[in-house]
């Protein structure tokens, strides 16, 4: 049970976080492409984010590629924080956004734009931020849960 709940208020607090990260991040990667032009739509054009329920295959992959960001973002705080400039602090954010979007491009069965969109529909559903935290325990497990030991049989007398 309090694992649900650190999820779900994790969740909350990184999708603010993360979610603004990783949209920075990606219009950063297009700007060379189109240096003058600025983002002109949300990534709310996803069919999460059109009233069609995200899928539970859709949610698994986010799952995976959330835990793959908190990861980063684990990572790069405490050196941000310690950064001596504004500069430094910078760099390392901006480095850590394009971890943060590798992260997510890596992870099988969802895009940047879907995972915005999830992050974003889960701050005003309840519902899904429910399923959410539910996938996310699962990965959550999934990823922390050793491999079982090999079991001997007892010698028998």
């Amino acid at each position: 049970m309090t694992l649900n709940k650190t999820l779900l208020s994790g969740l909350s607090a990184l999708a603010l976080g993360l979610g603004a990260s990783l949209t920075m991040a990606a219009a950063q990667d297009a700007a060379p492409q189109a240096p003058t032009q600025a983002p002109t739509q949300a990534p709310a054009e996803a069919p999460a984010a059109q009233g069609q329920p995200a899928d539970d295959a859709k949610l698994k992959s986010f799952a995976v590629a959330f835990l793959e960001v908190a990861k980063v973002t684990q990572s790069y705080q405490p050196q941000i924080a310690s950064a001596g400039t504004p500069e430094d602090q910078q760099r390392l954010r901006q480095e850590a956004g394009e971890k943060m979007v590798e992260a997510v491009n890596e992870a099988d069965g969802i895009t940047l734009d879907e995972y915005n969109t999830i992050i974003q529909a889960a701050q005003a559903d309840p519902e899904l931020a429910r399923r959410i935290n539910n996938h996310l325990a699962e990965a959550a497990g999934d990823q922390q849960a050793p491999a079982p030991a090999p079991t001997e049989s007892a010698p028998q007398q």
